[in-house]
């Protein structure tokens, strides 16, 4: 004989434990809202002939008391028990307009809450209908045994509608919920339905009342690409080599933003009737090799509306699609249009580099200016009349012979250094940055980001800084340029980098410098500790050769390199904590 299979009622709250975010459960209910409001839109002008307002209201500050209250003055339940009874069999799948197939939503609150109150109105009927929902109800063997009362006649405040109310919540789950968090979350979710006319979605918790809105887009600055498609490509290999097209009955809009000089963190998605599926970089059958350097770039935003298409479906879980034929199409599609993408992410990135780069000068600049102040303080042997430094070659040569006055000093007193000395106050600061992209803060630079370029600043050591009243500061200005390499007139080979006036150009098209640079996933380059060891070495040769060269060559001796050694180690300190940073980090 045939054998029968016994489900057992047991079976529903496993399913809602699939819901492991509560404020993910009360979007299925807002989502019923919406699909009961289908009744009134209007796709010709994007707007609903009446005034729909869905509200969730938090009650109670206390789990054993809490209620959340979700209504509607929406079109109402058309067959209300029918909502009840036909449990993985919803109508819902024969409206082309509505997004439920299974009617598991409407029991989603078992995974957060024990009971559900259900009441919902027609505009024809005179009185609403009524039925409260028990987890306990669904604590038996056969689902036979599962029963539950006639819907009661009660009064309803709208015309028509639905009210939900959610309550014995457990603590720890009463405790998630965020209205904050939940208005973002229906934000993200329905996006496409905020952007109709005469909606409004509305949180209240206290003395908090929260409107969701559309994402506007527009106040982004960036490029877009847009598209309409009426048919996919399909190149199904397990089939045929060759490309067949397949028509739509609807068409796909592809809408995806680079942004420029922003990184707003909201990934594409994919849509299915009004509702978002998941973050295109999610998707597992979506086989794309940029899911990390596009689809999971901070720049790139936007969407594919899949609309209503039945050859389209998400799966039950609703975070990917059916594996069909047309599901493949689509990403197939997807894939062709990356490079079109692409080329714009490309020219976003290096455009972000170059202000990113700007950050890093600055870190340099002020590293170079603390480290200056220090030699100064070395070159200090007396004070004379009116605050004047003796530098002259005499004074300052001898020192140099010395050690350069690096002996016996440690980091730690070079990072206190000029905090309790009128001199230590006043030489080596740096004063604003550069307006007009030529570098950024210059150490000692009086005039803002251009002084390095200043005729009073040509002369990184000039003495009149050091004269009192009359003191001129002036220093050097470090770029990292993107120009190619200047070549050694002696070796013909590259070079690193170069002093101009006061400027250290440092090229960053080098391949030392390239092979120093790191990167991450989305193709951001990336500070590493080569890095800092580079630009330190490169920065210190042009320094000291200056420094030297205006105080007075020393004689050769070990000290010399230990003193070249110490300052590179000393930058190197300073920059230690940008080890492993994007550069993007800068900004923060």
């Amino acid at each position: 004989m045939p054998i029968t299979p016994h489900i057992s009622p047991r079976i529903i709250p496993s399913i809602a434990s699939l819901y492991n975010d509560v404020n993910r459960i009360f979007m299925e209910y807002i989502d019923n809202s919406l699909d009961s409001a289908e009744e009134f839109y209007e796709q010709s002008n994007n707007a609903y002939n009446k005034k729909i307002e869905i509200s969730l209201k938090i009650q109670g500050n206390d789990y054993k008391d809490g209620k959340v209250i979700i209504n509607d003055n929406c079109f109402g339940i058309t067959k209300f028990k029918k909502l009840v009874e036909n449990i993985g069999n919803s109508d819902k799948k024969a409206q082309p307009w509505t997004n439920g197939q299974f009617g598991y939503g409407i029991y989603s609150f078992m995974a957060a809450c024990s009971n559900l109150e259900i009441t919902s109105k027609l505009q024809q009927d005179p009185k609403a209908l009524y039925i409260p929902i028990n987890k306990k109800q669904f604590d038996t063997d056969r689902l036979k045994d599962v029963y539950f009362p006639d819907p009661k006649k009660v009064t309803f405040s709208e015309e028509s509608g639905t009210k939900i109310v959610l309550s014995e919540f457990e603590k720890e789950n009463w405790k998630q919920i965020n209205i904050e968090e939940l208005k973002a979350e229906i934000e993200k979710h329905f996006e496409l339905f905020l952007t109709r006319k005469n909606l409004k979605i509305k949180l209240m918790f206290d003395n908090l009342d929260l409107t969701c809105s559309p994402f506007n887009y527009k106040q982004y600055e960036g490029d877009s690409y847009e598209d309409h498609v009426g048919e996919l490509t399909l190149n199904d290999k397990r089939m045929s080599h060759k490309n067949t097209k397949l028509k739509l009955p609807n068409a796909i809009h592809i809408f995806i933003k680079v942004t420029k000089g922003k990184e707003i963190n909201k990934r594409p998605v994919f849509i299915y009737k009004g509702r978002r599926i998941a973050e295109i970089k999610d998707v597992k059958q979506f086989h794309s090799k940029h899911k990390s350097d596009l689809w999971d770039h901070p720049n790139v935003t936007g969407y594919l509306d899949l609309d209503s298409i039945e050859q389209i479906q998400p799966t039950i879980a609703r975070n990917d699609f059916k594996n069909n034929t047309h599901a493949r199409a689509l990403f197939f599609t997807l894939l062709e249009i990356e490079p079109l993408i692409l080329d714009v992410v490309k020219e976003v990135n290096k455009k972000s580099e170059e202000r990113h780069y700007k950050e890093l000068e600055d870190r340099l600049n002020d590293v170079l200016a603390k480290l200056a102040k220090s030699d100064s303080m070395f070159f200090r042997t007396d004070y004379l009349s009116g605050d004047t430094i003796n530098l002259d070659k005499d004074g300052a040569g001898q020192n140099l012979h010395d050690g350069n006055g690096v002996k016996d000093r440690s980091l730690n007193d070079l990072n206190n250094f000029g905090t309790n000395s009128k001199f230590g106050e006043n030489e080596g600061n740096n004063s604003g940055k550069e307006p007009s992209g030529n570098g950024g803060k210059i150490p000692g630079g009086s005039k803002g980001g251009n002084s390095g370029l200043n005729k009073e600043a040509q002369d990184p050591f000039n003495d009149s800084e050091f004269k009192g009243s009359e003191k001129k500061k002036s220093g050097f200005n470090i770029r990292i340029v993107d120009l190619e390499p200047d070549i050694d007139s002696t070796t013909s080979q590259q070079l690193r980098s170069v002093l101009v006036g006061s400027e250290i150009r440092i090229f960053k098209q080098h391949s030392d410098f390239i092979n120093r640079v790191g990167e991450n996933r989305q193709g951001e380059k990336r500070i590493t500790e080569r890095l800092i060891t580079y630009l330190a070495g490169e920065i210190t040769v042009h320094y000291k050769d200056k420094f030297h060269n205006k105080t007075g060559q020393p004689e050769y001796n070990k000290n010399l390199f230990v003193d070249l050694v110490d300052f590179v180690y000393k930058f190197e300190n300073l920059l230690s904590n940008l080890a492993g940073k994007n550069l993007s980090d800068l900004e923060n």
